[in-house]
């Protein structure tokens, strides 16, 4: 049964229920009326009003040219990366990882805090320039959130409060002294592009198809904050990914992002619904950025997707999967996740 569905089913009972009270019909109706009203608002909003266009930048390739690429002698590329801890913070196990997934129970797993880390990437193309994936959090972000427009909910379900910030966006830019052409966001929750306060206004700014559409109810509580982060800017560049088939079985849509083979967009929907994998050639080899389509090194190992942080948990193991896949055919590639070293 879809949440949606729960949620009728929940409404009729509840209706039924106050139908059966001995209770005046304009109380009845006034409760039905509330219902009613409520009802679309649990169906959720977008994550932001923040109009996005296809871009022009990268195009479709299909799986196999990819792979024929990393196949190649010299496993190295031509793109430095850098990661960075913008901070350490704490999540519930039951957000990160899905603890009705067999192997999760198999282990033992249960409710419990976890530490975790939020990372941005510096990516150094040797002629494109300055690029980051993700953004992490910002110092304001960090330290006064309800200054960018994250509300009470949204703090405390969030335990912003709990956040050692270490740096931001900022602080990674100073050091590198030079122009940056672009964000690269794996997905749009806060902890990935909470640092965008720090990014110029005229950053163009890549996400994946359909990312600012999807709709849930916790945007209610993240929508303002995601607002302002994006105010002024130019619309959101959504990677233009083709509808990839290999027989009759889907496989991974690629975006090879500078048409050199040296940075790849994979589509991996179910943590939201544009999340996006990138694959970089460095020089050092290979390297894969799940973002959160595996928060933990330990759910990457034993193939089990996040839990309740996840919009899609089922989507979201087919895309865990379809990553494991490619890694069990490339075994050179190096693996990062979304929130563990």
């Amino acid at each position: 049964m879809t949440n949606s569905a729960r949620l009728y089913a929940f409404v009729s009972r509840l209706e039924w229920s106050v139908m059966r009270r001995k209770c005046s019909f304009w109380l009845r109706l006034r409760l039905l009326g509330a219902l009613v009203w409520f009802l679309p608002a649990l169906q959720g909003c977008s994550v932001t009003s923040q109009p996005e266009q296809p871009a022009t930048l990268g195009h479709s390739i299909a799986l196999a040219q990819m792979e024929r690429i990393l196949d190649q002698p010299d496993l190295t590329g031509p793109v430095e990366l850098e990661s960075f801890n913008c901070a350490d913070w704490m999540a519930d196990l039951s957000d990160v990882l899905n603890l009705d997934n067999p192997a999760a129970k198999s282990a033992g797993l249960t409710k419990r805090e976890e530490p975790i880390q939020v990372y941005l990437y510096a990516l150094r193309h040797p002629t494109r320039g300055l690029f980051l994936i993700d953004t992490g959090f910002s110092a304001q972000m960090a330290r006064d959130p309800g200054s960018l427009g994250a509300g009470w909910v949204m703090r405390h379900a969030m335990h912003l409060d709990r956040v050692q910030f270490h740096l931001g966006p900022a602080d990674v830019l100073k050091t590198e002294n030079v122009p940056l052409r672009g964000v690269f966001l794996t997905h749009m929750h806060p902890d990935h592009m909470g640092g965008l306060s720090e990014i110029p206004v005229e950053t163009p700014i890549y996400a994946g198809p359909g990312e600012t559409q999807e709709r849930h109810w916790t945007h209610f509580f993240t929508r303002t904050m995601a607002n302002r982060a994006l105010q002024g800017r130019p619309p959101l560049q959504s990677w233009n990914f083709a509808a990839a088939q290999n027989g009759s079985a889907p496989e991974l849509a690629v975006v090879d992002i500078f048409s050199d083979g040296s940075v790849f967009a994979l589509s991996v929907p179910g943590h939201t619904r544009g999340s996006v994998a990138y694959l970089v050639r460095t020089t050092h080899g290979p390297l894969l950025l799940t973002g959160d389509t595996s928060h933990t090194r330990w759910g990457w190992e034993h193939g089990v997707e996040p839990g309740s942080a996840s919009a899609d948990r089922a989507r979201n193991r087919i895309s865990l999967l379809e990553l494991k896949a490619l890694v069990a055919r490339h075994p050179q590639i190096q693996v990062r996740v979304g929130h563990e070293s």
